[in-house]
């Protein structure tokens, strides 16, 4: 057989409450007042390069922004210049197509083809000679 161990119990101590003087109250506000002094001052000068960091990073956040955008509208008119020279293409090929088959049914209508416009020309004016002073 196993000897068995005497059960010990444990007995409370109790807490002796120390009591505040008012020494003791005194540094203690002052110990506050000076770590809070200085948890007050690291915040402050934290927030002034937060400030500026945060500008920064948004400045080069502006920055990517706009790259990305001109990279995209270059690829996209880059993409779609060859798409549009096909339609443009297709669609005057189109009018030609139409105009020749209808222009008999007009002529029988009695409408006359419209007459092809002439460029419009620009009138390029020359400077006027300076006028000398006798």
């Amino acid at each position: 057989m196993t000897r068995s161990a005497p059960i010990r119990r444990r007995t409370a101590r109790k807490t002796q409450l120390t009591q505040l003087t008012p020494g003791a109250f005194l540094l203690a506000g002052l110990g506050a007042v000076s770590l809070g002094r200085k948890q007050a001052i690291q915040s402050i000068d934290g927030l002034a390069t937060s400030a500026k960091t945060l500008r920064a990073s948004a400045d080069t956040a502006v920055r990517d922004a706009g790259t990305r955008v001109s990279k995209l509208g270059k690829q996209a008119k880059a993409r779609i210049a060859p798409v549009k020279k096909q339609a443009a293409a297709f669609a005057k090929q189109a009018q030609a197509t139409v105009q020749t088959r209808l222009s008999p049914v007009l002529v029988k209508l009695g409408v006359k083809p419209a007459k092809a416009k002439r460029a419009v020309r620009t009138v390029k004016r020359s400077p006027r000679p300076v006028a000398k002073r006798a």
